[in-house]
């Protein structure tokens, strides 16, 4: 497949973990993967690692909370690589913070980066669909913490609960000019052996009826699914992808009679 036979997909938050790993398999599946991350260096090593040569994947530095900058990168994009086609809002961060202690700036990158960084990097990518005469898919990456509240993460939580909205908004918003919209939520995925201790992971482990962990292919697998052609009567939709987490709690039997 050339070059000008490829559409173009752009990832964020694409230098590392999940990002890189959907970046991967866009490439891999006949994409030009516009490899964007805050971190210019692990962009750039990720995207060299796709294409040395730069004709089907390139590195752009992107923070995705400031509107100039998103602008910017896909006005780059499009001269580069041509115009996107598929947009993956992987970008975000999940630092834990206890709501009496937590700093209004913790909050604030917390939700600009998750929420914010999706609806302005969505709206630059719908922007630029509709005057090439619409069509294309966005997947927003949203997380089981949308559905289920965990101790320490309250605007993880609520940023992600805002991510599963917005899609549905965008998808009913974008869809009259084909523009498809949907989410991926995924439940714990160890992409790294130090991402979580091994208390937390055992203990994880126990609610998870299919019996282990998720890995990155778990997550891009999907991904690449909802952009396909498969999915093209697919919209506004989130696709919980845990391993049963979400079922229920496994207490055991009640014993009742």
């Amino acid at each position: 497949m050339t070059r000008h036979e490829r559409p173009v997909a752009v990832v964020t938050g694409a230098g590392r973990s999940l990002g890189r790993a959907i970046a991967e398999l866009l490439h891999n599946a006949g994409y030009s993967v516009a490899v964007s991350d805050l971190d210019e260096s692990a962009a750039t090593t990720v995207a060299g690692g796709l294409d040395e040569t730069g004709a089907t994947a390139r590195a752009y530095r992107l923070d995705v909370r400031r509107a100039a900058e998103v602008a910017s990168v896909f006005e780059a994009v499009a001269a580069d690589l041509g115009r996107p086609a598929a947009l993956v809002n992987n970008a975000g961060v999940y630092p834990d913070h206890a709501v009496l202690e937590m700093p209004e700036a913790a909050w604030d990158i917390v939700v600009d980066t998750n929420l914010k960084g999706t609806f302005l990097c969505s709206q630059a990518f719908a922007r630029k669909r509709v005057q090439a005469g619409g069509g294309g898919a966005i997947v927003n990456l949203a997380s089981t913490a949308a559905f289920s509240a965990r101790v320490g993460a309250s605007h993880y939580s609520a940023s992600k609960a805002g991510v599963v909205m917005l899609t549905r908004s965008l998808a009913q918003e974008l869809g009259p000019h084909g523009i498809r919209v949907n989410a991926v939520a995924p439940g714990l995925i160890e992409v790294r052996e130090d991402q979580v201790s091994d208390t937390y992971r055992q203990a994880f482990l126990k609610m998870i009826p299919r019996g282990r962990t998720g890995r990155a292919g778990d997550i891009a697998g999907t991904v690449a699914f909802l952009l396909s052609e498969a999915a093209d009567f697919v919209s506004g939709e989130c696709i919980v992808v845990d391993g049963g987490f979400l079922t229920g709690r496994t207490l055991g039997p009640s014993g009742s009679r």
